[in-house]
């Protein structure tokens, strides 16, 4: 007998048969139940997922000899006239090649002659979206009042081009893309009536690559048969595929987790000369990723994962030696370069730079951490600073740009211009407003820790600010009467007079100079306070991160 592809030779006849689709299969054997078939349906969904077949078995089950039935008997002369194509009563339009306003125009004619021999015309129009616009228009009466006894069944794979008009007059089922699981009993079963010896693993890379859909996957199945014979193992199917393996994908993420990029190209530089697709190696890293990020947080990993075609022990291992925030933006990378692989001249460059990016992802800091440390090292001198810019070499991400640059509550008195107030007793009077005002409202402690006391007493406060910006948010209202509250409360003072100065640091007095900091001259002068701005800018310098936002 002459060969038939497996997506043929095992399409569904009967809605028992149909796979991952109960919703419509239920919604469509009780309309034949309870007599209300709609005039027109509009099956919609990705390719291969059982629209063309679904609307074919209706069509027997509308004409079969024993019905209107839910279940048509497949062996009556109107089943397997529809099932061999030979029926006048049900034609099955390629709406790609029949997609202008004749056409229309010719089926609207036709509509009007009675059934030959079947009990329902139905008419069934693959790729719908295909026809123009003045087709549509042209379909448009005749599908809101059909005439007796006629059904159109419309099926396409992009919803988004059918238009409203067409939408309001049909009953629309969107066809789900079919599991993972279905696809490969499906495969398994067919396996065993070809008498094909196929092992798990096998099967599972076959049914991944089908993506969802059942035909892809049956033409994958033929395609590895004709290449392997009656005996399928994981070797010949990565072969004809161009898919790498597991111990591969296991390989490959270990030199990323070591920062091996010497070794790393190398290994991509084989793949390619293999013949292996770098667009399917991608998605499998993408798919590898999901696992790893699966068994970090969770504890019952087992039902997430198909254990026949993972190493647990190894999972467990990578993904304990990862954090988290890295496999996120190794995700991230990949996601990118898989878009940017399918647009590009030079996929192999797109990817081997995501690449390079995995290899020098860290964890996100804690933007207070960040911030305790700028504030240790900005005030230090030049020659401090410089063995931190090595650092670069290493960059760890910023948080958010966005995020205001708040600071520890309680900063050590050396690290703050507030430690250089006269009296030790103010001093510590001045910490404990800033602490209250830290919890009562954090930015504002970051404020006021930029802030010089140059009077604190039971009736005035008065700070000089370096810069405007600080002045100006400090001096705002409802920061104002916050800091009279606090003030008042810790120097036990029923009214405290607030002023708020902006004053340059060369206009310090040199009382409130810090010692030590000279000009050329043999002068002292005043160090500036860093702004919101610079602490931002110091961060990114010394710790080699980048903003992001």
């Amino acid at each position: 007998m002459k060969f038939q592809a497996s997506a043929r030779k095992w399409r569904p006849q009967k809605f028992s048969q149909l796979i991952g689709q109960e919703h419509i299969v239920r919604t469509l054997k009780n309309a034949i139940e309870l007599d209300r078939v709609a005039q027109a349906y509009l099956f919609s969904g990705t390719r291969g997922v059982g629209k063309t077949t679904s609307a074919r078995v209706l069509a027997k089950a509308l004409n079969c000899e024993q019905g209107p039935t839910p279940e048509p008997c497949d062996t009556c002369t109107h089943c397997v006239e529809i099932r061999e194509g030979h029926s006048v009563d049900v034609l099955e339009i390629d709406g790609a090649s029949n997609n202008g306003v004749a056409e229309a125009r010719e089926l609207i004619d036709n509509v009007q002659y009675s059934t030959s021999s079947c009990r329902y015309k139905v008419y069934i129009i693959d790729e719908v979206h295909m026809l123009s616009k003045s087709a549509f228009n042209a379909l448009l009466k005749t599908l809101e009042e059909p005439p007796p006894a006629v059904v159109f069944i419309f099926a396409t794979t992009e919803m988004n081009k059918i238009p409203e008009t067409i939408l309001s007059r049909c009953q629309h089922f969107e066809f789900k893309p079919l599991s993972h699981q279905q696809i490969m009993d499906q495969l398994q079963l067919i396996c065993d009536q070809e008498e094909i010896k196929i092992d798990p693993v096998s099967l599972e890379e076959i049914a991944k690559n089908g993506a969802g859909s059942m035909r892809d996957a049956q033409s994958l199945l033929d395609q590895v048969i004709a290449f392997s014979g009656k005996s399928i193992d994981a070797g010949s199917v990565q072969q004809v595929l161009g898919i790498v393996g597991q111990d591969a994908l296991i390989q490959f993420f270990d030199l990323i987790l070591t920062k091996d990029g010497p070794a790393l190209m190398e290994t991509v530089h084989r793949t390619s000369l293999d013949g292996k697709d770098l667009g399917l190696l991608c998605r499998d890293l993408l798919e590898y990723l999901r696992n790893l990020m699966i068994v970090k947080v969770t504890k019952q990993s087992g039902s997430l994962l198909d254990q026949r075609a993972f190493d647990m022990e190894v999972l467990n291992r990578q993904a304990g030696a990862i954090h988290l925030d890295e496999l996120q933006q190794m995700f991230q990378a990949l996601s990118r370069a898989d878009m940017d692989m399918k647009r590009s001249t030079l996929p192999r460059t797109v990817f081997e730079m995501a690449l390079i990016r995995m290899l020098e992802v860290r964890p996100f800091q804690n933007i207070d951490a960040m911030i305790d440390q700028i504030n240790t090292v900005a005030p230090s001198a030049p020659a401090s600073v410089q063995p931190s810019r090595q650092s670069a070499a290493n960059p760890a991400p910023v948080a958010s740009q966005r995020a205001p640059a708040p600071t520890s509550t309680n900063p050590a008195p050396s690290q703050s211009p507030a430690s250089r107030a006269p009296a030790a007793s103010g001093q510590n009077k001045w910490e404990q407003i800033k602490s209250r005002a830290g919890e009562a409202k954090r930015i504002f402690a970051t404020y006021l820790s930029q802030a010089e006391v140059l009077e604190l007493s039971g009736e005035v406060l008065h700070l000089a600010f370096a810069d405007p910006f600080t002045q100006g948010q400090a001096d705002k209202d409802e920061n104002k009467a916050l800091l009279r509250e606090i003030t008042q409360a810790v120097m036990g003072s029923s009214s405290v007079k607030i002023i708020l100065d902006c004053r340059p640091a060369s206009s310090a007095t040199p009382v409130q100079q810090e010692p030590g900091l000279e000009d050329n001259g043999g002068h002292k002068k005043k160090k500036e306070n860093p702004s919101e701005q610079k602490i931002l800018q110091d961060a990114v310098e010394i710790l080699g991160g980048t903003i992001i936002g």
